[in-house]
């Protein structure tokens, strides 16, 4: 129901109300005001009456004082009139059926002198105002009626009034106040609904359109100006709180479309789960290109649907679940799952989760990384620095294979000659033995360096993984001008770790010296070894590093190079998690202008 409804209704029933009540009561009151001045007037006729009686008595002009009665009872308005004797008979009355009649009860408890007058309801009459006058003893009258004291009363004069008449004045009277009430409340209703209709009802109609509209999403919309007054106020109020929710509203969005482009700018796939639900409220693009899903596709999603195409929860007892484990803000896990792409495929990643409390509500967030991606620009950052070694591999093969040409030719020449000299010959075999060993051994390092990593560590010995690492890379330093210096721990130092891994570890550590010297220099790599830890040193004079990137060195696919080529970002990364891996730490202490030293501590094995 409207609010116009509710104030009409509401309205009309208390003014009904009241005006039924006030016509109730004004009519008692009018009768009773009827009754009290009917009853004065009957009292006034009934004194002069009993004076004209009381004279007709006196005179003892019986005939006089039957035409008086009858006459008094032929007035309009007057029902009747009735003389008792004090015993009760009637012994004059305007009804002559009435002669002779006793009535004891009309005298009973009279007192002489005190009229009284009450509605008494006749049979075959109705009902009529009837007026007793007890008419007291007196001197003159003491000769026929007896002592006063004896006798106080001489007779009794009843005058029945008709009462229709005061009824009709009463109802007539009542009707025109009605009326009259009725015509005032209409014009009061039809005044009070026009002003609260233009001052109240039409105001709050246009703000709950406007509310309505601001509601559906038209931060434009505005309540009509109204006039000082509260309506006039609400609706100021309202525009003001619409403009601040507007700017709110657009502050949030932007705020909203900023934070999409931070997880949208990771490299990692991000997703933010309802705890409650397992409803997945938000999710960045590099998630989205893993499961190959539109972001409208992931969000609102489940997780467990999303990335592992089930239609129920993951059992926590079968795969560690984020979302169940975690059960404090703060806490945080790390774990590998498989997740199903779009396509049907298995990603193989690793999850890395936080519970974060927001609003009341607890949230997980989930950064996965997809560690086939990671396998791949591993491998490729090994064959990357694999190419950069072609150039001296090929070098340092093709010296002893021209080597053993000119002594293949040679020897071939003396056998056409007939010079089969075993001692030249022998020579030739030898030097040709020699560097055959030399390009094996080249070739041998070369493929403990590019072999894929173990499952598991192994001892691995360090100056030699150290040293032919740095051997391979002699063309390529001499090249550049850079004289290489090789430092090796006595003792044997061993490790456990992949041999691979270490060699790679090395090789990116040289080959960033020697970007970092492109008009030459020295470096010098050397291995120290105590009691728990060994240790690898390169030390280089390059350029140093600039203080503002010493902070962003290992991160992802930064790459800034003194030589002014493009690299990969990946080669730092990959020693730290190399060493991470094995239970070490990598430290840089660098001067620009005076050259960097990388440090690098591992465990040692005991052995």
């Amino acid at each position: 129901m409207s609010l116009s409804s509710r104030i009409l209704r509401q309205v009309l029933l208390v003014a009904g109300g009241a005006s039924l009540l006030f016509g109730v009561l004004f009519l008692g009151l009018y009768r009773d005001q009827l009754e009290r001045e009917r009853a004065a007037t009957s009292e006034q006729i009934n004194r002069l009456l009993r004076v004209a009686l009381e004279n007709a008595m006196l005179k003892r002009d019986v005939p006089g004082l039957r035409d008086i009665v009858r006459q008094m009872g032929e007035q309009p308005g007057i029902a009747g009139v009735m003389i008792l004797a004090p015993e009760g008979e009637v012994r004059f009355s305007s009804a002559a059926e009435r002669m002779g009649h006793k009535l004891p009860g009309l005298i009973a408890g009279a007192q002489p002198g005190v009229p009284v007058s009450s509605f008494v309801d006749i049979p075959g009459q109705g009902e009529v105002l009837r007026s007793i006058n007890p008419v007291p003893n007196q001197l003159p009258c003491i000769g026929c009626h007896g002592p006063i004291d004896l006798h106080p009363v001489n007779g009794v004069l009843v005058v029945d009034y008709d009462a229709r008449t005061i009824r009709q004045t009463a109802y007539r009277s009542a009707a025109l106040f009605s009326v009259a009430g009725i015509a005032v409340l209409g014009l009061m209703l039809w005044s009070v609904w026009r002003l609260l209709r233009r001052r109240v009802i039409d105001p709050l109609a246009r703000l709950d359109e406007a509310a309505n509209a601001l509601a559906a999403g038209d931060l434009t919309t505005r309540a009509p100006n109204g006039d000082d007054d509260e309506p006039g106020r609400l609706a100021a109020s309202f525009n003001r709180m619409a403009e601040r929710l507007a700017d709110q509203i657009g502050r949030s969005e932007k705020q909203q479309h900023y934070l999409q482009q931070l997880l949208d700018g990771l490299p990692d796939g991000v997703r933010v789960i309802r705890q409650s639900d397992f409803r997945i409220v938000a999710a960045n693009a590099a998630y989205c290109r893993q499961l190959g899903v539109t972001p409208e596709e992931a969000v609102g999603q489940v997780c467990y649907r999303s990335s592992h195409g089930r239609e129920t929860p993951c059992a926590p007892t079968m795969v560690i679940c984020p979302v169940h484990e975690l059960k404090a803000g703060g806490q945080s896990l790390k774990c590998r799952h498989h997740h199903r792409a779009s396509d049907g495929r298995e990603i193989p990643v690793e999850v890395h989760a936080v519970r974060l409390e927001h609003d009341g509500e607890a949230l997980i967030v989930e950064s996965t990384i997809d560690l086939s991606q990671v396998v791949r620009h591993s491998q490729e950052q090994r064959l990357s620095e694999l190419g950069l070694l072609a150039a001296g591999i090929a070098h340092e093969i093709h010296n002893p294979l021209g080597s053993m040409r000119l002594a293949v030719d040679g020897l071939l020449r003396g056998l056409r000659n007939g010079q089969d000299d075993p001692k030249r010959m022998a020579g030739y075999l030898e030097m040709m033995s020699a560097e055959i060993d030399r390009c094996t051994g080249i070739t041998q390092r070369l493929l403990l360096l590019s072999r894929l990593p173990q499952q598991q560590p192994q001892i691995v010995a360090l100056n030699r993984a150290v040293g032919d690492t740095v051997s391979l890379l002699d063309f390529d330093a001499r090249s550049h001008g850079i004289v290489q210096l090789l430092e090796l721990a006595a003792g044997e130092p061993q490790v456990l770790a992949d041999d691979s891994d270490l060699r790679m570890l090395v090789l990116n550590l040289v080959q960033n010296a020697h970007h970092a010297m492109p008009d030459g220099g020295q470096l010098r790599v050397r291995t120290v070894a105590d009691d728990d830890v060994a240790c690898i040193e390169v030390v280089d004079s390059g350029c140093g590093i600039p203080p503002d990137a010493m902070g962003r060195i290992f991160d992802p696919f930064y790459s800034h190079r003194a030589d002014g080529e493009g690299g990969t970002g990946l080669g730092l990364t990959i020693c730290k998690s190399i060493v991470e891996r094995y239970g070490g730490q990598i430290e840089v202490d660098s001067r620009p202008g005076e050259g960097t030293t990388f440090r690098v501590k591992l465990p040692r094995t005991g052995v």
